[in-house]
């Protein structure tokens, strides 16, 4: 897909709150862990910004879950006419209302 048809991401604000509070109780750790948790995250992006319909749809309508590859976290997200709003940061064994 060329560069110019890609979509942007977006955060929405508590998505990107909960990422960051993520990378920096991870950091507080281990730094390295950290930074390979950040590159994982770009990488599923940059997947998910050529091939949005890749992941799992979730139960809330419009929104899509995927699951970020050996960081034991999902992102959900909905895509727009020009952008990947990513909505929601969270563990996997977390239990979310259904």
């Amino acid at each position: 897909m060329p560069e110019s048809t890609k979509k942007r991401f977006k955060w929405a604000r508590p998505a990107r709150a909960a990422y960051e509070a993520t990378l920096a109780r991870i950091a507080a750790e281990d730094i390295r862990t950290a930074s390979l948790v950040d590159a994982r995250v770009a990488r599923t992006l940059a997947l998910l910004q050529t091939h949005p319909e890749l992941s799992t749809p979730s139960a809330l309508t419009g929104q899509r879950s995927y699951c970020v590859a050996n960081t034991r976290n999902n992102l959900n997200y909905h895509v727009t006419r020009d952008a990947i709003v990513v909505v929601r940061w969270y563990r996997q064994r977390q239990n979310l209302p259904r």
